[in-house]
């Protein structure tokens, strides 16, 4: 089965770089397939859709974000599902820890983000973690099924499901969790859903300082299917790396 890869590129890149990589993965056998996703910010991704199509590439793109308010509307600034999915974007994600600190997105706007995203047929990226704090209480794997409680709230109907699990100890940090913590809380995820949401498709990713390094490692898990992949997916040798798997 294939790995699912995704690139967040989160605030960085430019129309030159955007260019430069796509060329890059467009030719790699190893990225150049709708498995490996790029997730970049949301003004590039019709550029990114027009060399996607002019170099023939495979590989899918995903925005960083999603408006919580449906279609079109008086929301200055906002962008919708439906039009990000004009431009091209398969994949959303939704719920990454740094828009819940630095945005405070609270649950009832990623409900609306992932209902707007379902109904229109775009696959979204959930993501849970939690921080370093919390990692080291008693509480953390209740911490984290609650934060999976909010998809029991979502109106729409699940088809296909992403989840990505994020420690927010580990992003950006060079720290990676253990084998046995990545796998914990895998397994909590996929038993979560199938408690709940026993319909839905689940692919449960890694995310948090994943490299060229240790992504063979890591999606040699058996609960892993697939990681998400920050500051390395900026780097293109870095990023075939990881695809390489």
């Amino acid at each position: 089965m294939s790995k699912l890869i995704i690139a967040n590129w989160k605030m960085n890149g430019s129309i030159e770089q955007i260019e430069h990589d796509l060329s890059i993965y467009a030719k790699s056998v190893y990225t150049n397939n709708p498995s490996v996703v790029l997730a970049i910010p949301n003004i590039y991704l019709y550029l990114a859709a027009q060399i996607q199509n002019k170099l023939g590439a495979k590989f899918s793109l995903a925005a960083q974000d999603v408006s919580k308010f449906r279609n079109y509307g008086a929301y200055t600034g906002e962008i919708s599902a439906s039009m990000l999915k004009e431009l091209g974007a398969k994949y959303f994600i939704i719920g990454h820890s740094e828009r819940r600190t630095y945005l405070n997105e609270t649950e009832d706007s990623l409900v609306h983000k992932i209902d707007n995203t379902l109904n229109e047929e775009i696959i979204p990226v959930f993501c849970i973690g939690e921080s370093k704090s919390i990692r080291e209480s008693v509480e953390y794997r209740d911490f984290l099924e609650n934060q999976l409680k909010t998809l029991l709230k979502v109106k729409s109907s699940f088809d296909k499901l992403v989840i990505a699990y994020e420690p927010i100890w580990a992003i950006g940090t060079g720290i990676v969790p253990t084998s046995e913590q990545i796998s914990e809380v895998l397994k909590l995820i996929k038993a979560f859903v199938q408690n709940y949401l026993p319909h839905a498709k689940i692919t449960a990713l890694y995310g948090g300082s994943v490299s060229g390094g240790n992504a063979s490692e890591i999606l040699n898990l058996p609960e892993v299917d697939g990681v998400l992949v920050g500051g390395a997916s900026l780097k293109p040798g870095d990023f075939v790396s990881i695809c390489t798997y």
